[in-house]
């Protein structure tokens, strides 16, 4: 249940516009950064395919989530959160 929760709140923290377009960008510069780093090379020769394409896509949704996770962290808990005793 918790995790679902989890989920929920991160879904609901990245559909808000402000933390949409700051992850965004985010996401941008470093998961360029990270392709051409790290795959520039295979591009550069022309053998992309289904796995490199795969790899590039992540380069760019793991800083979209992981600063969507430093977002959540600055936000107060919700209302649900507060009343239950841990």
């Amino acid at each position: 249940m918790r995790v679902l929760r989890f989920l929920a709140d991160l879904r609901r923290t990245a559909c808000e516009p402000t933390v949409f377009r700051r992850c965004g960008a985010i996401a941008l510069v470093v998961g360029t950064l990270l392709t051409v780093v790290n795959h520039g090379d295979a591009i550069v020769a022309g053998s992309f395919d289904r796995v490199l394409g795969l790899r590039i896509l992540g380069n760019y949704l793991i800083p979209f989530v992981v600063s969507n996770l430093g977002a959540m962290t600055q936000r107060p808990p919700r209302e649900d959160q507060e009343r239950r005793p841990r």
